[in-house]
């Protein structure tokens, strides 16, 4: 990173690092709201409130659904930072954590405390609601999601100097800014989170506004050791629940674009030029919620088809391959053991309850790796990693018909500071 590369206003107030002659600390401007004029936004809005609707119609569907997007979604953002652990390995590796068949996963560990950290923010999120979103969460965040990683230094703001990209300083992508600024870096972002209107103007945006400002500046920020994509990322759904919509889950997409991504926040942090990632951010959550409506339809005509088949079997509706199979829904990957808690039932009959789905064809035996077989219910699997490429490339194609140009050209420096003046929106 040469410090020629930056925007003149940044330019001006980049820091030198000491010890390391010629590499320059990006102070990130403080930000604040400001009206994003993509044609993509009210589409935006309108699919959110789509999916509401879609969740409100079949709450029970939503909150199975719901539950396995979450462990999706920490895949995902965890693979984006280089883990390997996959979909199936995580449900496996959470719901045997803790007993005797638990098998030693440090990558599998990783994910799940993503899982753990995230169910955390929306316990915070669903008593507090706005107020949650506080430096106080976020640290709390981290602290859930790094356990075991010490070089982390878990729960705590850095006090050194970090970079990103690139074997050593020198060559670095990019360098956040020096640690005694953190603090009151993070205490600006805090604004931005809980929706905090600007006390000349007033005004107040919603979260498709300030989501994407709060993420880009959250990673200019770059307040921990290490974690800090995935704590990013992770703010995003518990600022849509905060705002009291569904908790839109967008790391799925962004890992489809993964360069893209990259480069349109290197875009705002260095060159504060904001189109390519409020475009990005905007489709990304445009085809997460039509993604997020076609599998509540899926997972219903799914249920359906299972009920037909149990009747036409004559099965007793008080058997426990009723419960399974209702469990399956938003727990496609079980083990008969993990059953016996779960359906509070006898070995026996959790065995027999699996025995005749895996004849019905609804449950396959996942392999042979661990001492106790897993089983999975692969139509559930399937629907949840199919589409989801052909959803954002359909929705990333609508600017080609004139919705979502980008207006916005290099340079010119659309937030505004606190202070100055704003326009009204």
């Amino acid at each position: 990173m040469r410090k020629s590369d930056l925007h003149p206003s940044l330019r001006a107030i980049a820091v030198p690092v000491p010890g390391h002659s010629g590499c320059y600390a990006v102070v990130p401007p403080d930000l604040a709201f400001f009206p994003i004029d993509s044609p993509l936004l009210p589409l935006a809005n309108r699919e959110m409130q789509v999916l509401a609707d879609a969740i409100t119609a079949a709450p029970r569907y939503a909150e199975l659904l719901i539950h396995m997007l979450n462990r999706r979604e920490a895949v995902d953002s965890s693979q984006i930072e280089g883990t390997h652990t996959e979909f199936d390995e995580l449900l496996l590796h959470e719901i045997e954590a803790g007993t005797p068949d638990a098998v030693p996963d440090a990558d599998a560990d990783l994910t799940l405390n993503y899982v753990h950290a995230y169910m955390l923010g929306v316990a915070q999120v669903r008593t507090k609601g706005v107020d949650a979103l506080n430096t106080r969460l976020i640290c709390s965040l981290h602290k859930e999601l790094t356990t075991g990683e010490s070089r982390a230094v878990p729960g705590k703001l850095r006090e050194v100097q970090n970079y990103i990209g690139g074997l050593k300083m020198e060559n670095a992508r990019f360098i956040p800014p020096p640690p005694a600024q953190v603090p009151r870096l993070m205490a600006g972002l805090e604004r931005l989170l809980r929706n905090e209107s600007d006390p000349e103007s007033h005004l107040s945006f919603g979260v498709l506004v300030r989501a994407p400002i709060v993420h880009a500046q959250f990673e200019a920020i770059h307040p921990f050791v290490d974690g800090n994509g995935r704590v990013g990322r992770m703010l995003l759904p518990l600022m849509f629940l905060a705002d009291g919509y569904p908790p839109i889950h967008l790391a799925t997409f962004l890992k489809l674009r993964q360069r893209e991504y990259y480069d349109a926040l290197l875009a705002v942090q260095m060159r504060l030029r904001w189109s390519e990632w409020v475009q990005l951010f905007l489709e990304c959550t445009i085809a997460s919620c039509r993604h997020t409506v076609h599998l509540l339809r899926e997972l219903r005509i799914i249920a359906e088809q299972w009920r037909e088949r149990l009747k036409e079997r004559r099965i007793r509706k008080d058997a426990a391959v009723w419960r399974l199979a209702e469990l399956l829904l938003g727990q496609p990957v079980v083990t008969v053991n993990a059953l016996l808690q779960r359906l509070k039932v006898s070995f026996p009959a959790a065995n027999a309850a699996v025995a005749v789905l895996v004849d019905m064809d609804i449950l396959r035996a996942q392999g042979k790796r661990r001492r106790h077989r897993a089983f999975h219910a692969h139509q559930v699997m399937n629907i949840l990693h199919t589409g989801i490429d052909a959803v954002l490339e359909d929705v990333s194609t609508l600017h080609n018909y004139g919705v979502g140009a980008a207006h916005e050209k290099e340079g010119v420096q659309r937030p505004f500071h606190r202070r100055g003046r704003r326009p009204a929106r």
